[in-house]
């Protein structure tokens, strides 16, 4: 019966991973219009929000099932 919650856990973080992915899709950065594309400052920060806002939902995507796996290791044991 030790694999039925690893499954659970696989299926459950699957979902989770896809919600948080669809989250970052939907609210990627982008530069408007009325803005210099060309402009390196503006490159410089866009760049820079667009490693953030990839960092942070990397990380609210893998840190909670991978917390909950560890915590489902210690418990079994």
């Amino acid at each position: 019966m030790a694999r039925m919650p690893f499954m659970t856990w696989l299926v459950v973080s699957a979902a989770w991973i896809a919600a948080i992915g669809w989250m970052a899709w939907t609210s990627w950065p982008h530069l408007p219009l009325d803005i210099s594309h060309t402009d390196p400052a503006t490159r410089a920060a866009f760049d820079q929000a667009v490693l953030m806002h990839a960092g942070r939902h990397a990380a609210l995507a893998l840190l909670p099932p991978l917390l909950v796996l560890a915590v489902m290791r210690f418990v079994s044991r």
